[in-house]
């Protein structure tokens, strides 16, 4: 590894991470908390071609420079968010820039910058908060609940407020750490509140022996849910006490308004085709499946939680069904489908998928369109570029996370016209 070395660098863009980058006499500079337009001095430490920056003073700040509204964002270096210090109309662009840019690098597609949509406000809008438990922090007694500092993953900061949350999840996390003693025998532990409507769940990762947990709805009386995942993996729903409980561990929405739109998009679209069958896979609770086949069509629900897949199929009608399987296995069968829906995980979808998929194209059962809705750039562009004979119709991106560098996208994929397989066109009057 190289030595670390001082160097004055331009920021021209940001990376799908949030990082900054430079570029200086052939090297890629990634640099935390900058923005398009910083003249900036940072601490580089080259790996190859590519440096690592750690910011040290700004020289000439961008336009696009806000003051961060987050006082963890600055004091304790929060990894929480990666764009606070940029104007939404900077993070919007930037956004826009990160797809085209994974498209036309990693999926070797040229397309236009997407139409961004994006909430009400940039603020307070989550409905999940996870933070890192950890005893003794600082030398304190008990337990403290935070999160990481960007650049120290080993760090956990006492988080007083977030910004972009519902206060209602500080509110419930206070409660949480005032029921600490009731909480597994650990050094580490993370915990996730999830807003469930009017109720609130309590998900705890971490841990050998809970040995009981009644006491903790009455030191905890906003969580009506509990879920548990041990130290060996092993999740159990512990109590509900909800009358109708829907499936809320795995599948709450984190930007609900945003949420709403982006489906609503996907279902429209998907409606557009004039559809007789769809497959739905990543199907979760169903919410779309659902929607579809209340318009009379046949949909295929394929998830591979059970819980959810169980929800699903409950609400099916007639004619629509719920596979509860991994989609590169259950796909096949599920087709043929004029439309198929992809809403896979971060990781993207498995090579099978976009095989099978890649192999239906053009002939007697090819679905009339894709719809892939993607949490990642970079997986979304990767498996785009598996699909040959599929076109980019169109892109839409969501702004469901404002604040930090992740985005969601709705891309609507078609099949190429082929030459060979478009009828020549004889001009009237012609022999």
């Amino acid at each position: 590894m190289s030595p670390a070395v001082s160097m004055t660098l331009d920021i021209a863009s940001i990376a799908a991470g949030g990082d900054g980058v430079a570029r200086h006499d052939g090297l890629v500079v990634f640099v935390p908390r900058t923005a398009p337009g910083d003249r900036i001095v940072a601490r580089v430490t080259p790996h190859g071609r590519m440096g690592r920056g750690l910011l040290e003073t700004i020289e000439q700040p961008s336009d696009d420079r806000v003051t961060s509204e987050c006082p963890h964002y600055e004091r304790d270096r929060c990894g929480g968010c990666q764009l606070q210090h940029m104007s939404l109309a900077a993070q919007h662009n930037a956004k826009r820039e990160i797809i085209r840019d994974s498209m036309q690098r990693i999926g070797k597609r040229d397309v236009v910058l997407p139409e961004l949509r994006s909430g009400a406000s940039p603020w307070r809008y989550r409905r999940k908060l996870t933070l890192a438990l950890r005893r003794g922090v600082g030398g304190a007694e008990g337990w403290t609940a935070g999160l990481h500092a960007y650049d120290d993953p080993e760090h956990v900061f006492a988080l007083d407020d977030c910004h972009i949350a519902d206060p209602r999840l500080m509110n419930i996390w206070r409660e949480i750490l005032n029921a600490a003693p009731l909480l597994p025998d650990a050094l580490r532990l993370r915990g996730s509140v999830r807003l469930l409507g009017a109720d609130a769940a309590f998900v705890l990762e971490g841990g050998a022996h809970w040995p009981s947990h009644a006491d903790f709805f009455a030191r905890v009386p906003q969580v009506a849910a509990l879920w548990w995942v041990n130290d060996d993996g092993a999740r159990r729903l512990l109590d509900d006490r909800r009358l109708h409980a829907e499936p809320g561990a795995s599948f709450v929405q984190v930007n609900p308004a945003v949420a709403m739109e982006l489906q609503a998009l996907v279902i429209e679209r998907a409606a557009s085709y004039a559809p007789t069958r769809v497959v739905d896979a990543y199907a979760g609770a169903g919410d779309t499946a659902h929607a579809l086949a209340q318009r009379g069509i046949a949909v295929t629900a394929i998830e591979l939680d059970d819980e959810a897949s169980l929800y699903s199929s409950a609400r099916l009608p007639a004619g629509s069904s719920a596979v509860q399987a991994r989609v590169e296995d259950a796909l096949e069968a599920a087709l043929p489908a004029d439309v198929v829906i992809l809403n896979p995980p971060r990781a993207g979808v498995d090579a099978r998928v976009t095989a099978l998929l890649a192999a239906t194209v053009h002939g007697p059962s090819s679905p009339r369109a894709i719809i892939y809705v993607s949490c990642d750039p970079a997986t979304l562009a990767r498996d785009v570029g598996r699909l040959p004979g599929w076109r980019v119709a169109a892109l839409t991106a969501f702004d469901m996370f404002p604040q930090t560098a992740h985005i969601e996208t709705v891309c609507e994929l078609v099949p190429e016209l082929v030459p060979e397989l478009v009828p020549e066109l004889v001009p009237e009057g012609a022999p």
